[in-house]
């Protein structure tokens, strides 16, 4: 190690540590590695390229030897459709005949009348007229059918590879007096030439216009495996794409492994497809694709040596690390006789300390998980990682000296979660005034944070039924009012009783009693909306109580009745005993200048209107009764 009287600067520091030829030469690899990456990228783009100009001039040109031939045909067939006319039809037959003979593309040709019958027909191969759909092929001229029609062999009951050419042949007066078809086979026009190669390892479909197919498929066993797109398929594609600039001059498109193209024929109806996968053009990408990939694994090699060297270095600097680590295990010991963790985080370096002994808070392996700040963070419940960043907020803000604050955290590798004790103070600042460095401090305190919310728990809610008691309930309606002031939106509240309870007492006993007061709030709460279920409370005996924030009396008698509808229909079972219960209820809403305990009062008062009126009913307490009037009221009645 070599010493300094001064400190160097730190462009010095990396000089001395050689880093700098080593990044220089990681950065030179790389410069290689992308200039393959690029050689190969632009092979690829090149091979396409040729796959769609190839394509380009195949479909033209396969287009244009294609349309000579069907035109051909259809002047036949337009011929034929006219002299039928005015000439006899052996004088027909024989032009016909001849025509057919000295062509290698026409294959014959049948005429039929008007009734459908076989007039004259001469072809090649066998085949029976009868097969035909003859009344199909009338109906398409004599309807106003669209010339020249061209169908399929699979259309017309011919075996596959034919086409038909039809005419409609209608008299000067206008009387329809038959069709003619003119039968021509498509072959490939072409010997054994560049062209006809590419054809045979492409596919080919030829349709109308009415996306009829007249060719299926066209391809030799080239490919074998090829999974080529479907007539459907091409379609789509097509109509997707028309219009973009996806498509290319000639109507060629690039798409996936294949290069799709189509070609309209120059006054026909007819449109060609085509089919030609990419894969062919592709061996010179291949080529280059496989040096890019040796050049990769060259580079990665020169890297990874690279890195050992730096590696190497670095050990020097652990020796330095071990001593930090002597003065550390005095720290930790302080820290263990405590039960407390420590952690040191730099953000300039993205880089700190966890102690030991917080690994072992957190039940965590130190050799088999690293933390980090953020990974800290993530292992904070949910609910509290809020509240946890707002502690450090307001302490890196200024308003507090320290952050102290509450939260649970994930212990281990299970799902358990405990409560811990945060604390720390930032210690370093940029010269932004940004936290540069953090250490805080982290307990257990589970089993502590555990006993306080039981304590906190039994204060707040009845042990009988697990509901809100008169302490929260008292609570909660007093922010309940506190909100209708801001808002001006009245609340509700809802007195139950249980009808005639001690009757049950005295004749099933206390535990049957306590049985049904657990029933009757597990058939409320379900009466209950969720937010509605959390204002539930039981104010003692058999009397409950529902607050309803920002709700009117009409809607509280509307739960109310739902409630009492319920009761009625479950009978309680209870110790082997069937128990009908039946409840009242008293409704009063919040009117103004009016306290919570007023408006408890008055949904008392409407309870008892309810008892005195008969029970199992509802009673809403008017908004402008007196409660003394209405308490005097009652005792009246009571006494009458």
């Amino acid at each position: 190690m070599m010493v300094y009287k001064t400190k160097p600067s730190g462009w010095r520091r990396i000089l001395d540590e050689q880093f700098l030829s080593v990044f220089l030469s990681i950065g030179l690899l790389l410069g290689i590695l992308f200039l393959m990456t690029w050689q190969t990228t632009s092979e690829r783009e090149n091979a396409q390229q040729r796959a769609i100009d190839s394509t380009g001039f195949a479909i033209t040109t396969y287009s244009g030897n294609l349309a000579s031939i069907l035109i051909k045909a259809d002047n036949a067939a337009l011929m034929a459709a006219r002299e039928a006319v005015i000439v006899p039809y052996y004088d027909l037959e024989r032009q016909l005949s001849t025509m057919i003979k000295d062509d290698n593309n026409l294959a014959g040709y049948i005429l039929f009348d008007a009734s459908g019958k076989v007039a004259h027909e001469f072809t090649f191969f066998e085949h029976a007229s009868r097969n035909l759909p003859i009344e199909e092929i009338l109906a398409r001229h004599r309807d106003a059918w669209i010339e020249p029609a061209f169908r399929s062999s699979k259309d017309l009951g011919m075996k596959p590879g034919y086409f038909a050419v039809e005419r409609g042949i209608w008299s000067p007066d206008g009387t329809f007096l038959g069709v003619i078809m003119v039968l021509l086979a498509i072959e490939n026009p072409y010997e054994d030439t560049p062209l006809e190669r590419f054809l045979a390892g492409s596919k080919m479909r030829v349709a109308t216009l009415n996306t009829d197919n007249l060719l299926a498929e066209a391809q030799s066993s080239y490919g074998g495996e090829t999974k080529w797109f479907t007539a459907r398929q091409e379609d789509a594609f097509w109509n997707l794409t028309t219009g973009t600039s996806e498509i290319d001059t000639g109507g060629v498109a690039l798409f996936g492994d294949f290069v799709m193209a189509r070609q309209n024929l120059d006054g026909l109806p007819i449109t060609i497809f085509m089919q030609v996968p990419v894969e062919g053009f592709m061996d010179n990408y291949y080529a280059t694709r496989q040096t890019a990939f040796i050049a990769a694994l060259v580079v990665i090699a020169v890297t990874l040596f690279l890195i050992l060297q730096i590696r190497i270095d670095r050990k020097a600097k652990h020796k330095n690390e071990l001593k930090r680590l002597e003065l550390d295990k005095r720290l930790q010991f302080s820290l263990d006789s405590t039960g407390q963790g420590l952690w040191d985080w730099d953000f300039t370096k993205d880089a700190g300390y966890y102690s030991d002994n917080l690994y072992r808070l957190m039940e965590l392996h130190h050799g088999e998980v690293c933390l980090t700040f953020e990974s800290f963070k993530d292992r904070i419940h949910p609910d509290d990682r809020k509240q946890f960043d707002a502690a450090i907020a307001e302490h890196i803000k200024g308003d507090k000296p320290a952050f102290e604050v509450e939260a649970r955290m994930h212990v281990g590798s299970e799902d358990q979660w405990n409560w811990f004790s945060h604390s720390g103070s930032v210690i370093e600042w940029d010269k932004d005034q940004a936290p540069k460095r953090m250490i805080g401090l982290v307990k257990n305190i589970h089993h502590q944070k555990l006993k306080r919310i039981d304590l906190e728990f039994k204060a707040q809610h009845d042990p009988l039924t697990g509901l809100l008691n008169r302490a929260a309930f008292e609570d909660h309606a007093r922010r309940t009012h506190a909100l209708t002031l801001r808002t001006d939106m009245p609340y509700c509240m809802i007195m139950l009783d249980i009808d005639h309870f001690k009757r049950v007492n005295d004749t099933y006993g206390h535990d049957c009693g306590d049985i049904v007061l657990k029933r009757i709030c597990e058939i409320t709460s379900r009466a209950l909306r969720f937010e509605e279920e959390k204002l539930l409370f039981r104010l003692g005996g058999e009397e409950f109580v529902i607050l309803l924030p920002q709700n009117n009396c009409t809607a509280g008698a509307a739960l109310a009745e739902r409630i009492r509808k319920n009761v009625c229909a479950e009978p309680i079972f209870a110790e082997g005993h069937l128990i009908d219960v039946t409840i009242s209820a008293g409704v009063a809403a919040y009117r103004d200048n009016e306290l919570p305990q007023d408006t408890l009062k008055r949904a008392d008062w409407a309870l008892y209107q309810a008892k005195n009126l008969g029970r199992d009913r509802i009673h809403c307490a008017p908004a402008l009764i007196d409660v003394d009037l209405a308490q005097q009221h009652t005792l009246s009645t009571v006494a009458n």
